[in-house]
């Protein structure tokens, strides 16, 4: 797949490259970020700034979608763009996507937090590792949320789930978020921005 064709795409469509969780921490993204849900599923945003009528919401959506299909191909599952009730989750799946009120909105679902990696170039989210799981025994230096010290044993009790991430992106977590490492910025109870580097943050099922 070339992965640079959403990128012309969102150029020629005279796209700007630029979160918020909501209140019960469903996704209502605002800024390119990568949603984490208690289940541990996973899904991306990308929000850009549009501006002409070069391009339809329909062709943006033809385009991302044959993208999504061409990449689930390659990965060796069906070449389709949606996920079906009952069939098997897809690498990659189109949940929304949206050219309105001058903004172009993709918002996409995976089956596993590698494919959210390897499709990372298009989705314009720059994350180069990514983990998700139940939270580990053994876990790097942690702070709370608030900033104070925190118990490695009492967050590895903590029960929550655990991200880990390689690359200064923005993650949104459906639950509070417990626990972070040093470099990790918290910007709401469930939205952090990630530093270069390894990161880990911890939140409430």
């Amino acid at each position: 797949m070339k992965k640079a064709k959403l990128a012309v795409l969102l150029l020629t469509a005279g796209l700007a490259l630029g979160a918020c969780t909501g209140a019960d921490g469903s996704f209502r993204p605002t800024e390119n970020s990568i949603y984490v849900a208690a289940d541990g599923q996973l899904s991306t945003a990308t929000i850009e700034a549009v501006s002409g009528e070069q391009y339809t919401g329909e062709t943006f959506t033809a385009f991302v979608e044959q993208a999504v299909c061409t990449f689930n191909e390659e990965k060796g599952s069906m070449a389709k763009a949606r996920n079906e009730e009952g069939q098997e989750r897809l690498p990659a799946a189109v949940q929304s996507c949206t050219i309105e009120e001058g903004k172009a909105s993709m918002i996409l679902d995976y089956g596993d937090p590698q494919s959210v990696v390897d499709f990372s170039e298009e989705n314009g989210i720059p994350v180069t590792s990514l983990t998700v799981g139940p939270v580990a025994a053994e876990l790097p230096a942690l702070k709370k949320a608030d900033g104070s010290a925190a118990d490695s044993g009492e967050a590895a009790g903590s029960g929550g789930m655990m991200v880990e991430a390689e690359g200064a992106v923005t993650i949104q977590t459906e639950g509070k978020i417990l626990y972070i490492t040093d470099g990790v910025t918290m910007v709401d109870d469930r939205t952090v921005r990630t530093p270069d580097g390894k990161s880990t943050v911890i939140f409430k099922k």
